[in-house]
């Protein structure tokens, strides 16, 4: 029994002072402000603490107020009210722990910036705080706080201001304690329930802009206040109390002056009330809010806005909305927040079904993907991404395409060399648009490094030896330049056998660029071979090379190629066919081009690789697509119209065989979704570019079927005239 009555209550206290900060606050409150942290969990807190000395003058007084405060505090729960947290009374001291807070003088003595925009928005917010919690206080509560000025608000970590000091606090009906500050002390004898409270109002916004009040008559010098809140202000520090405005008056007018109402107001309310909007209200919101975060103090966006997202995160369906602010601000967070706020949200996108959701994560990849560990990325992510390279929307494939280079350094040995490769192979050979094909040549050169050296030379050269059949021009380029740009991996008797030998099929090519960039880079093989023919102690230097699993020195001729392969993948932002594309079109054809290469390609290589299409130029054109084609049919040797279609190259030739696709996770009865709409990204020019280019491969099309069905007609009349002839030599 005696045990319970002299447990030291130090020990039940769950916090701890950690730091003890030289605020002016100090000086002017009853309590000292510490900062604290939990024993368990090393939260952050703040630890107001009262030394109790009843034995000075006053001293019972100030420990009665303390005390008051306490218990104010425990019992007011409201979003602008300091939160409790937990007291103790140990010996002498009296312990107030609270959430994380810092004096609003403090903070706002830190700020230089008090007159920029993000700073006006910033303290218009904290004054409506502010209104609010009074409003509350005054009219719910039924309570005066009594002494509203700048040592009795708080700025917590999300950036709200807090009202604290409550122990000067009474009810309504009661008059202001006598031993209140007669600095802070409201003038007049007729005070209204809201009077006292609404003047110190007045007085926090003068000391916000002006510091800390030194006597009453400086209220009248109001330079340094903006000029939205002086329609009010006299007002608010008017002598008489009867005088003095509502808080909803004091709100409207400085709404209809634009003070209130701005980009962060409006923010933070649509936050606390998300649940209020209706779907229409809620998208617009949160289309509009990943711009304004950058306006944002960090602070807020960090502790305020993110918090609320993830929590509407776990239960609304505008999950694809919410995704576009929370990437945003991933950015501001370190490795392990990241892991345990963002990523559970990345995962959760990528099981779902919706193509625009997962056009935001393929679009965004670039942010997130360097943060993501490799055992969850090839576990969890990996299977679900792929997945995309045989969606039926073509911006997704290609999207697909080009999100590998921002994960495959993390990619294990089947997912990269098995997998990933597998796809790779069937988009280069099967997919039909041109985009896609050369995006895959370009992103296998930039991954080229992370593949494993002993199948890494064979998949190369099948893949690049592929791309140089293609009918499309720019699919050819890439295939030399990723040639040239991989130049390290081949080894030195695979290159005089194999590599050059490929190289010279193209010197004909019926495209003067492509010829250019297979001259210059069989210049560059043959002078490496020369090099070593010269000097063999480089030989055992450059196969070393070969098995690098690091990108080697490029030496000074093949510069050219890594520049291209490393730059932008070649542009079809629409590469989905569209017949109201193809109308439009039509009616506007002048001056647009087939396709946009973004820079693909050097801009020595870059002019004339696509050509502009006219009306009057598209027999030329045609011509010049079906000379690229007759050079891929010559090459392949292939009698047939749809030689592109078959299963010659990459993936069944000689070299493909010696990767086992057996180890794959999946077969192809795996790929796609459900079947959904697909959907449109760009403007009407866009469209109509590529729709000029569909036009000219459907008349393409049609041009291969008249032949071939001219081909048929000829042998029909062939057979007839053969079968004409035994008949007729029957008769006789």
């Amino acid at each position: 029994m005696w045990t319970i009555f002299s447990r030291d209550s130090s020990k039940d206290f769950p916090y701890e002072i950690s730091e003890s900060p030289n605020y002016r606050f100090n000086e002017k409150s009853l309590w000292k402000l510490n900062k604290g942290k939990k024993k368990n969990t090393a939260q952050e807190v703040s630890i107001f603490e009262f030394l109790i000395n009843d034995d000075i003058p006053g001293g019972e007084t100030r420990s009665a107020l303390a005390k008051s405060a306490v218990k104010h505090l425990k019992t007011l729960k409201h979003p602008n009210i300091l939160s409790f947290l937990e007291s103790s009374e140990v010996k002498t001291i009296i312990y107030l722990s609270t959430e994380y807070v810092e004096p609003l003088q403090s903070f706002i003595s830190s700020q230089d910036n008090l007159h920029t925009d993000i700073m006006k928005q910033y303290i218009a917010w904290g004054i409506s705080n502010i209104i609010e919690g009074l409003k509350f206080l005054n009219f719910e509560a039924k309570l005066c706080h009594n002494k509203v000025n700048i040592w009795s608000v708080f700025v917590n970590k999300a950036g709200q201001w807090k009202l604290g000091e409550l122990e000067y606090m009474n009810a309504v009906e009661n008059s202001p304690p006598s031993y209140a500050s007669d600095l802070y002390r409201a003038p007049g004898h007729r005070q209204s329930p809201f009077s006292i409270d609404v003047w110190g109002l007045g007085v926090l916004i003068w000391e916000v802009f002006n510091g800390p009040l030194s006597n009453q008559s400086a209220l009248k010098n109001s330079k340094m206040i903006p000029k939205e809140i002086m329609t009010i202000y006299p007002r608010l520090i008017a002598v008489d109390p009867m005088n003095r405005p509502s808080y909803d008056t004091v709100i409207s007018m400085l709404q209809q002056q634009g003070y209130f109402g701005n980009d962060l107001e409006k923010t933070m309310t649509s936050l606390s009330q998300y649940h209020l909007l209706d779907d229409f209200q809620r998208t617009e919101f949160l289309e509009k809010l990943p711009g304004l975060l950058e306006k944002f103090p960090k602070n807020i966006a960090l502790y305020n806005v993110l918090p609320s997202l993830l929590e509407m995160f776990n239960y609304v369906k505008e999950q694809k909305f919410i995704f576009s602010s929370l990437i945003k601000l991933s950015t501001m967070l370190d490795d392990q927040e990241f892991e345990e706020k963002i990523v559970p949200c990345i995962i959760k996108l990528y099981e779902s079904n919706d193509r625009a959701t997962r056009l935001l994560l393929l679009s965004s990849i670039e942010i997130y993907a360097k943060r993501l560990k490799a055992d969850l990325l090839n576990t969890n992510i990996f299977p679900l991404l792929v997945s995309g390279m045989a969606d039926a929307n073509p911006s997704i494939r290609e999207l697909t395409v080009r999100s590998t280079f921002y994960i495959s350094s993390k990619l294990n040995y089947n997912n990269l060399n098995v997998e990933l490769m597998r796809h790779f192979a069937r988009l280069q050979m099967k997919d039909e648009q041109v985009s896609i094909r050369t995006n895959t040549t370009i992103c296998l050169g930039k991954i080229a490094q992370h593949l494993d050296p002993k199948n890494r030379s064979k998949i190369l050269f099948s893949a690049f030896s592929r791309a140089l059949k293609d009918p499309f021009a720019p699919s050819r380029i890439a295939g030399v330049a990723a040639f040239s740009a991989t130049q390290q991996y081949y080894p030195l008797i695979e290159v005089s056998t194999r590599v050059l030998p490929t190289l010279c099929q193209i010197t004909l090519d019926p495209e003067k660029e492509v010829r250019n960039i297979a001259f210059q880079t069989i210049k560059g093989f043959l002078g490496k071979l020369e090099n070593v023919s010269e000097d063999e102690s480089l030989k055992e230097k450059m196969e070393e090379e070969v098995n690098s699993t690091t990108n080697p020195t490029i030496p000074t001729w093949a510069g050219w190629a890594v520049s291209t392969v490393t730059s932008k993948l070649y542009s079809s932002k629409n590469p989905q066919k569209d017949e109201k594309s193809i109308n439009l079109m039509k009616n506007n054809s002048e001056n647009t081009n087939v396709n946009n290469c973004e820079q693909m390609y050097s801009n020595s290589l870059k002019e004339n690789t696509v050509k502009n299409v006219h009306n009057e130029k598209q027999v030329e054109n045609v011509n010049t697509l079906q000379n690229s084609l007759n050079h891929k049919n010559s090459l392949e040797d292939s009698t047939s119209t749809n030689d592109w279609d078959d299963n010659s190259g990459w993936n069944i030739g000689d070299d493909w065989e010696s990767v086992d696709t057996s180890k794959s996770v999946k077969d192809n009865s795996d790929f796609g979704w459900e079947d959904q709409e697909p959907i449109l990204l760009d403007n009407s020019d866009e469209i109509a570019k590529k729709a000029e280019a569909e036009l000219l491969k459907e008349e393409m099309r049609k041009k291969r079927e008249e032949r071939k069905q001219e081909r048929i007609k000829q042998l029909e009349l062939k057979r007839n005239s053969k079968q004409s002839l035994k008949l007729g030599g029957k008769r006789l």
